[in-house]
């Protein structure tokens, strides 16, 4: 069997839930705060999907009420409070800024289910991996450890990279940028670092970043600086910069490549969480998850832009090339 197969049967294994028979007269109803706005993006979507999949219908036995923060990481404490005051059986959301907001605004009244990127002890939403012991269990993303392999690849595509800008919100809840410094450490590569805070501060972030000399952009992925993906990566070709990240978005967007976990095959895991939480398992007996798939993106047509080669090598090990 072909490697690519067999991952399609295990994925197709792994998201297929059992579907909940539910028999209550009135939808179950789950608070739903989104970064972006007005729309679910893919990630939510799909989560959306699996749990349609698994029983759970919007509009028939599930009511979701939806929040939108529209890319402003100051308004997710006032939304969260919002769905709380709506007394939902359950509080959802994919985003470790997220999922804090919904987890200090419930205090431990509302199960909290989502993914995280970074750990969620150190974020303090859970005790331990195995046993969170709180109000939240989901899945871990762990992006936030892998970015000293991100800075390998780096190195990897481009030796000459020796003056790094990395590019983070400093709300987002994660390490990304500490394990970023350590891992540029080994390579001697110097890092500076830009934090951006909402949409209109990335210009100012991006000429601060050229100021600095840097000759490559390493983007903390978080959900804002996923919804300024394609501008980040507009301003990278023109200045003919490769741009590296964790998330499949922004080498779809445009930036030289992406390695982290498969957001999407991730998310849909949470399905099964809300399940067995809405069935009356409790968050703190859920043990949370860490990734199980992970993916490798290249952009050949970007490397080309830019005049970057890339080798046969790397080809080889990536699971996707954009042409």
């Amino acid at each position: 069997m072909r490697r690519r197969d067999f991952i399609g049967l295990i994925t197709s294994a792994a998201v297929s839930l059992p579907r909940l028979a539910v028999a209550q007269k009135k939808p179950v109803r789950i608070g739903w705060l989104v970064f972006g706005g007005g729309s679910l993006g893919r990630i939510d979507q799909s989560l959306k999907e699996a749990l349609s999949q698994g029983g759970l219908v919007d509009g028939s036995n599930l009511q979701i009420i939806y929040r939108y923060a529209n890319g402003h990481a100051a308004r997710l404490p006032e939304l969260a409070e919002e769905l709380v005051a709506q007394k939902p059986d359950l509080l959802l959301a994919v985003g470790g800024d997220i999922l804090k907001a919904l987890f200090d605004a419930s205090n431990g009244t509302i199960p909290v289910v989502g993914g995280v990127s970074d750990s969620p002890v150190r974020s303090g939403l859970a005790v331990s991996l195995a046993n969170p012991g709180k109000n939240f269990t989901g899945v871990t993303f762990l992006t936030d450890e892998m970015a000293a392999k991100r800075m390998e690849l780096l190195n990897e595509v481009v030796p000459d990279a020796k003056r790094v800008s990395v590019i983070f919100n400093p709300q987002h809840l994660d390490d990304e940028l500490t394990f970023a410094r350590k891992g540029a450490q080994s390579f001697s590569i110097d890092v500076t670092a830009h934090p951006i805070s909402n949409p209109e501060e990335l210009e100012a972030a991006l000429r601060s970043a050229s100021a600095s000399g840097a000759n490559s952009l390493f983007v903390v992925a978080s959900r804002l600086t996923s919804l300024v993906a394609p501008r980040i990566a507009q301003y990278a070709l023109e200045q003919r910069l490769p741009v590296i990240a964790a998330w499949r978005e922004f080498a779809a967007s445009g930036a030289l490549l992406s390695y982290g976990p498969d957001r999407i095959f991730e998310a849909k895991r949470l399905a099964g969480y809300v399940q067995k939480v809405l069935r009356g398992t409790k968050p703190a007996d859920l043990p949370i998850e860490q990734p199980v798939k992970f993916e490798l993106v290249l952009n050949l047509k970007t490397a080309r832009i830019i005049g970057l080669p890339i080798s046969r090598d790397l080809m080889l090990r990536a699971d996707d090339l954009i042409e």
